[in-house]
């Protein structure tokens, strides 16, 4: 891997792994939207940024190198955010991208792609994700990924492209704030209040930023075709336990409502990874535990509340 294109640069994980190819010494071609001033300042001749709505129909093939660029990542998706996961108009945009994606590929004679989903498209399985897990997705961005995860694996077969897919489970970091259980119950126990909360009894992992950048890299660098990766920390507790070392972390003195709230459903989500094929064959090690990491998390959200005053 020593050229890459990262399609939707500008998002938080594509803009990291920007930032760690950079530091690798490797060449990168940066898709941005066009209203995007990121990374205007860095002044690296390894960085090319490309200003492109990928919405758009067009060829964009003439801003790229032909047959210089060897590997791709597809970050580029609308809709993200929970609010907008079953807006069906929105989410079909997303696959008028990702096919733009896969001709810019072809045409620029990109032999490698590689495609992050996340665990939306598998939320009720019963047991750590790999290879073998089944799609289930239960809202449209699910679906639209679980689509697209398929629809790329044929056209790199027809265009003799290596492809690889890594299923990726909960981020956090300092630089994030996500509409979870996590945020929540931080900025609750901060205030002195009690956060209301489920049984939590659900089985979920949660992984550091950092980790997943690394994770993402050694797969570029070392992952092999056809593979399915599960990138997380592996802890795959129970929601509740994190939740408890959020509150020791705290102030364990401060009521905490785990059981306050009925499930809305007798199925529950599960979001677990198995890392055995991504450590055999990356060699990736999970740096950040959940301790650490929701460590920084909170003396971060700490500091950005005092400065707010």
């Amino acid at each position: 891997m020593d050229t890459i294109l990262i399609t939707g640069a500008n998002g938080f994980i594509g803009e990291k792994l920007v930032m760690k190819l950079l530091d690798e010494g490797k060449e990168v071609y940066a898709i941005i939207y066009p209203e995007s001033n990121l990374f205007e300042e860095i002044n690296n001749v390894n960085l090319h940024v490309k200003c492109i709505d990928l919405n758009e129909d067009m060829d964009y093939s003439d801003e790229f190198p032909i047959n210089k660029i060897d590997t791709m990542y597809h970050f580029a998706w609308i809709g993200v955010k929970p609010e907008f996961r079953n807006d069906l108009d929105l989410q079909k945009k997303n696959l008028k991208i990702a096919f733009n994606c896969m001709n810019l590929a072809a045409k620029t004679g990109i032999k490698r792609i590689i495609l992050p989903g996340s665990t939306n498209e598998y939320l009720y399985n019963d047991r750590p994700l790999n290879k073998d897990a089944c799609p289930s997705p239960d809202n449209a961005y699910g679906a639209v990924k679980v689509a697209i995860r398929y629809l790329w694996n044929i056209f790199a077969i027809q265009n003799n492209m290596e492809f690889i897919y890594a299923i990726i489970t909960g981020i956090y970091s300092e630089d994030r704030r996500d509409n979870n259980v996590i945020y929540y119950t931080i900025d609750k126990l901060l205030k002195k209040e009690k956060p209301s909360l489920t049984n939590l009894e659900q089985l979920w992992d949660y992984v550091y930023i950092d980790d997943v950048i690394e994770a993402l890299y050694l797969i570029g660098e070392r992952g092999k075709t056809n593979s399915v990766y599960g990138i997380g920390h592996g802890d795959n507790w129970k929601l509740s336990n994190y939740i408890e070392i959020i509150h020791n972390k705290i102030d364990a003195s401060l009521p905490l409502g785990i059981g306050d709230i009925p499930y809305k459903t007798d199925r529950l989500p599960s979001s677990c990874i198995d890392l055995t094929d991504l450590i055999r064959d990356t060699g990736f090690t999970p740096k950040v535990d959940f301790e650490s990491g929701i460590s920084k998390v909170i003396e971060k959200i700490k500091k950005d509340c005092k400065n707010n005053g």
